[in-house]
């Protein structure tokens, strides 16, 4: 959308996939679950068949066999799966410029994830899209920093994610939040919103929170986000074992307007993430003014630290715990780290960051 504001024409290519490649169960996305404006927008998304793993979609090869010859510019997000391979193709039979988004792929943690598959996907196909790719754009410094030993010298370009830092301003809690998911309960909240994910480290959340509750009785802990990976029981089982199964509420994948209604009742945005190239959703909660933490393998950390708009506590039950108990403590606290995350996260307003994605765009075609 920010994109053709900007006046850019774009096509957007996907499969059908509602969740990741990596989940253990498939089905097809409905329209109501595209993003906002989606429908505004030249989108084709076609339909997976086995292996789903490598979200095989064969009606993917023609349809990029005829964009890929008509745009400027071939943008491949994320690595190791067929529609990257397939996209990577066209785009060299067509000889337009190819730019590779790792998105986090390339991340030390999950590079040890699978690795049998992705050695064999890099000699098939990957490492010779990587060497050709006339820009290879990663989403943070701390990312970049990560592939050095690629060695893209100038081909690597960093432009972050963007948000809609308007729509995540002047956000009242109403109250709809906590009535929909825990009746009458008026004490602290603990969000953390986002894909059940291993990497994200929602065990020591939930340890820590054993360790807040300890200090805070009425805190709750909300995991809001699909579970593609089937976590769920195995966090339940966790919860309930530590004796804090009743306090910890799952409510599944939320849309736009159940998103803002529990940033506005969160009291701490939590991420004890043992990997992440970027955290949009990180970055959301700083723009809605929920007062943040996270753990250092958050590749923004460091920077949101250095701004002041958060607080960064090592990826380990107790270190995590005394950091949420402190700012439940501490109104002022949060009141000032709400202030300092909605001047931060404002830096990621799609209206700053399309300009730079123009940008990098131009490179590529000058490359």
């Amino acid at each position: 959308m920010a994109l053709r504001a900007a006046g850019a024409q774009t096509t957007i290519l996907a499969t059908d996939m509602a969740a990741t490649a990596s989940a253990q169960e498939h089905r097809a996305v409905t329209p109501d679950e595209l993003p906002e404006g989606a429908g505004q927008l030249h989108v084709g998304l076609h339909r997976t068949r086995p292996p789903h793993r490598l979200a095989f979609a064969p009606s993917l090869w023609p349809a990029l066999r005829r964009e890929a010859a008509t745009h400027d510019v071939v943008h491949v997000h994320s690595l190791f799966l067929w529609p990257q391979y397939a996209a990577f193709r066209q785009a060299a039979r067509t000889r337009t410029p190819l730019v590779v988004s790792p998105c986090g792929a390339l991340d030390p943690y999950l590079r040890r994830r699978g690795r049998a598959r992705k050695r064999l996907t890099g000699l098939l196909w990957q490492d010779r899209m990587l060497r050709r790719a006339a820009v290879v754009h990663f989403k943070s410094s701390e990312e970049a920093r990560q592939a050095a030993d690629l060695e893209l010298g100038a081909r690597a370009q960093v432009v972050p994610n963007g948000i809609r830092w308007d729509s995540f301003q002047g956000l009242d809690d109403d109250g709809a939040f906590r009535r929909r998911w825990m009746p009458g309960h008026t004490g602290p909240v603990i969000l953390n919103l986002g894909r059940l994910s291993h990497k994200k480290g929602l065990d020591v959340l939930v340890r820590a929170f054993a360790l807040v509750v300890e200090r805070h009785p009425d805190a709750r802990l909300v995991l809001a986000g699909p579970d593609d990976e089937q976590l769920q029981p195995s966090l339940v089982a966790l919860a309930s074992g530590l004796g804090v199964g009743d306090r910890v509420i799952f409510t599944g994948m939320l849309d736009a307007t159940q998103k803002r209604q529990a940033l506005a009742a969160a009291t701490v945005w939590a991420l004890p993430t043992r990997g992440e190239n970027f955290a949009l959703a990180a970055v959301e909660a700083l723009a809605a003014g929920a007062p943040v933490v996270v753990s250092p393998a958050m590749n923004l950390a460091e920077d949101i630290a250095a701004a002041g708009a958060g607080v960064v506590a090592a990826a380990e039950p107790d270190a995590f715990a005394r950091e949420l108990s402190a700012l439940v403590d501490e109104e002022e606290r949060r009141r000032r780290l709400s202030a300092a995350g909605r001047d931060f996260a404002r830096r990621y307003d799609w209206s700053a960051v399309a300009a730079s994605m123009l940008d990098l765009y131009a490179r590529a075609v000058s490359r």
